[in-house]
């Protein structure tokens, strides 16, 4: 595939800005950078997504019946999940059954003008189709690969199963928490270390002319998360569901309920806040127990915090430039003055929606591109492209693992999956 083909493929193209806007091509610093994504579920399209958002084209291979898993995860809007609208907005959609060798054999020639794969597949995965990491670093020198696995490619635990949770739980990243956690701290910590990794290889190759593989753990990124309970460990040993100074064991430091079953976000972390709310809420006796761990004090707090309103608490605080705030529910986020300023979150074209990149280049906000292609959309575009197309019907094609094939299963798990988004949203009005 040539520059004209790669251009072709990439759809490239600046995307305007919630002001309207274009975001010019320099504030798309990855523009150029061809990824290959085999990767399925959160954390492997997380990944390519944030490249995408920089300006690097994305190609997604998927596999021919179903596609990625995540095209089905609910709620579904129209038949499209938000999720993966998200995820795989602006992507090229190629439908390959890589089990099949005519399937391998496109996956190489791709391979050749692209500067990044990614995947996640358990270790061994890959080499059983001829794409171990000898043989790519042979065949594609200059290729940076980048393996997203659960446990990392050795070790015990190498080849089990697991999910984002599985990984906190044995990283001890669950430890000092007293639930289930917000957010999947492995797949997203774990795909933005992904995403570091990449650039930083794509940096030196650019310095030594050579590729590299990377083995991105989500365990290990769930480990690196919980840095500051790796520092607590200076004082001891620390048992599961023991309070961190983070996780609730200071009154000053925490989430306290409201006389409307609202929460409060209390953070008054450093002396002259805590001395300032003390002042503020006329408990001067409070003064020298910021950092105590008896839970009486903290139990006078959540006594005082629960005699008010959210919004009343919150326009008393906020006269005194205090670090307290509510707890918003993403409805509630959306209409906040900070994020209509910020606008890090938009309507696509297709109604659902998308998320910029979390930081500005030059004032500008990157954008990646959208909508969600259809399963398999530009398998036609990349046979031609690799001059494939009239060898074969796609009957022919279809046969040996090539385009998108109809699925009964797919059919009957996407009703499914609708029918339990609009009952989940019936129930909820």
């Amino acid at each position: 595939m040539g520059p004209e083909a790669r251009a072709h493929m990439s759809g490239t193209g600046a995307e305007p800005t919630p002001t309207g806007s274009p975001v010019s091509m320099a504030h798309q610093p990855l523009e150029g950078v061809v990824v290959v994504d085999l990767s399925r579920y959160l954390p492997g399209p997380l990944v390519t997504r944030l490249l995408a958002d920089l300006g690097a084209q994305v190609i997604k291979v998927e596999e021919p019946r179903e596609g990625d898993p995540v095209r089905q995860a609910p709620p579904l809007v129209d038949e499209q999940s938000s999720l993966a609208s998200l995820l795989l907005g602006g992507h090229r959609s190629v439908a390959l059954d890589l089990k099949r060798p005519l399937a391998q054999e496109i996956l190489g020639r791709l391979l050749v003008d692209a500067d990044v794969l990614v995947d996640s597949f358990r270790p061994g995965t890959l080499a059983r189709w001829g794409f171990d990491g000898v043989t790519l670093r042979r065949r594609f020198p200059r290729l940076v690969v980048c393996s997203v696995t659960g446990w990392g490619q050795d070790g015990p635990y190498a080849s089990r199963a697991g999910h984002d949770l599985t990984y906190q739980a044995v990283a001890g990243t669950l430890a000092a928490g007293q639930g289930m956690p917000a957010t999947q701290t492995a797949d997203v910590v774990g795909a933005w270390s992904a995403a570091l990794s990449v650039v930083a290889s794509l940096h030196r190759r650019h310095r030594d002319g050579e590729g590299c593989i990377i083995d991105q753990s989500l365990y290990d990124a769930a480990g690196h998360a919980a840095i500051t309970a790796w520092a607590a460990e200076a004082e001891g040993p620390k048992a599961v569901e023991e309070p961190l100074m983070l996780t609730g064991a200071l009154p000053c430091y925490g989430l306290y309920r409201t006389a409307d079953g609202g929460l409060l976000a209390l953070a008054a972390l450093e002396p002259h806040f805590w001395k300032r709310f003390c002042q503020v809420v006329e408990r001067r006796e409070w003064l020298l127990s910021q950092f105590s761990r008896q839970p009486r004090v903290r139990e006078q707090v959540a006594e005082l915090i629960a005699s008010r309103h959210r919004d009343a608490w919150m326009e008393l605080f906020r006269r005194h430039d205090l670090p307290i705030e509510g707890v918003l529910s993403p409805a509630e986020a959306t209409q906040h003055p900070q994020m209509q300023a910020r606008g890090w979150i938009r309507s696509g074209k297709d109604g659902q929606r998308r998320l910029g990149f979390p930081a500005l280049f030059d004032g500008q906000r990157p954008w990646g591109q959208e909508p969600l292609a259809a399963l398999g959309a530009h398998t036609d575009d990349l046979l031609q492209q690799l001059d494939l197309d009239s060898a074969l019907t796609r009957r022919k094609l279809r046969r040996r693992g090539v385009g998108k094939q109809r699925s009964l299963r797919a059919w009957l798990r996407r009703r499914l999956v609708g029918w339990m988004s609009r009952r989940s949203r019936r129930e909820t009005e």
